[in-house]
């Protein structure tokens, strides 16, 4: 065995999170490739922490999940069974893929590789860790051994390897950026009447049918300034148009989005969907007047590709790595800017043509993502990784 890749994010509530979307959509790609695309590496998943750990590359995780709460169960089982098994494992791999960072195995004594999503945690550690210094400095450097002790460390974005290089001091010869891709299979405008009907039921079903609407995913994340996008359509004045909030909200969480909608006036209407499964996603996508994704941090930004591989135009920031997943096809906005976030909901609300061309460039934009590539660019880490 030359590879073996970490598939069980598929085991945690990562599945439904893009964590899980990239290790799922990644090994299904992996095995599509040819063994020449390959490289005729045999690459191989890890569906388990002890006991029979192999499985196949397009495994979509059990039936039930085996950790369905906080993540800390998988992470110390990560850190202690899964070593163990790796110790006994018959032929041992020559390289791990770690694809999520949290718990990663130390003492299984083989090289890897390891995909960086972001370091968040640090880059905004006043909102996400809220520690002391000695904290927050004991918490670098096991990030900084954590990746520098990683054969090949995979970006998902060149501001990601941009963040590995300012705040770890790890050397560019050390990491290969490779993108996301996005499943144009799922995440697509509707192709027929009949696809389009289908589009409008899936609507109805989320009780969203009858006003336009712009849409916001990731509510529940500071970083995601779902404060300053309440606001901002709230003085929009949109008297027709409805905010549509996906992701999973605490109830604490809802009453404080719900404290400032009350202090701009409650104009408009403002709704929580909560969770929505990807098979409804396109769906609503393609049904708004627009995502509004005005995020202040992002390792890739999943949301902004699907959206406009599905038909939506995109209202984000150049912060950090939105401006390179979007380039010119969304309408940018100035990373925690009021005034500008507001124009923009008005002027798609208001202005179709420009709706179109933003749809028009998306596509075209989003056509330049695939799982293939991304399935490519991996196993040339691999091979470098092996190369030593």
């Amino acid at each position: 065995m030359d590879v073996l890749v970490y598939l069980t994010p598929l085991d945690t509530t990562s599945r439904l999170r893009g964590i899980g979307h990239y290790v799922a959509y990644l090994g299904a790609a992996l095995m599509a490739l040819s063994p020449s695309e390959r490289q005729n590496l045999d690459i191989q998943g890890l569906v388990g922490l002890e006991g029979d750990i192999l499985g196949p590359l397009d495994w979509p995780g059990s039936h039930e999940l085996r950790y369905p709460s906080e993540p800390m169960p998988y992470i110390w089982d990560r850190r202690s069974r899964l070593v163990a098994s790796l110790l006994r494992l018959r032929p041992r791999p020559r390289l791990l893929h770690v694809t999520q960072n949290l718990g990663t195995p130390r003492g299984s004594f083989l090289p890897r590789v390891i995909t960086c999503h972001d370091l968040i945690r640090l880059v905004l550690h006043e909102q996400y860790l809220k520690a002391s210094r000695p904290y927050l400095e004991a918490y670098r450097l096991a990030e900084l051994s954590r990746y520098a002790l990683a054969r090949r460390i995979i970006a998902v974005s060149q501001y990601t390897a941009d963040d590995l290089m300012r705040v770890l001091a790890i050397p560019a010869s050390r990491i290969d950026v490779v993108y996301h891709g996005v499943d144009t299979r799922r995440f697509r405008p509707p192709a027929t009447p009949e696809e389009e009907a289908s589009y409008h039921e899936q609507r109805r079903a989320l009780g969203v049918h009858q006003r336009p609407y712009f849409l916001h995913v990731g509510a529940t994340d500071p970083r995601k300034k779902s404060d300053l996008l309440l606001s901002a359509f709230a003085r929009a004045r949109l008297s027709d148009v409805e905010l549509l909030f996906v992701g999973w909200l605490t109830s604490a969480q809802q009453a404080q989005i719900e404290a400032v909608w009350k202090a701009e006036g409650a104009p408009g209407s403002v709704r929580f969907l909560g969770f929505v499964p990807d098979e409804s996603m396109a769906a609503l996508m393609h049904g708004s007047l627009g995502l509004a994704f005005p995020s202040i941090y992002e390792g890739f930004g999943m949301p902004v590709l699907e959206a406009m591989a599905a038909g939506c135009p995109v209202i984000t920031t150049a912060a950090t790595c939105l401006g390179e997943v979007a380039g010119d096809a969304a309408l940018l906005v100035k990373n925690n800017d009021f005034a500008s976030l507001q124009g923009a909901l008005v002027r798609l609300a208001t202005e179709p043509s420009l709706r179109q061309q933003l749809i028009a460039a998306g596509l075209a934009r989003a056509s330049q993502f695939s799982w293939r590539n991304t399935a490519l660019g991996t196993v040339d880490s691999y091979a470098r990784a092996l190369r030593g």
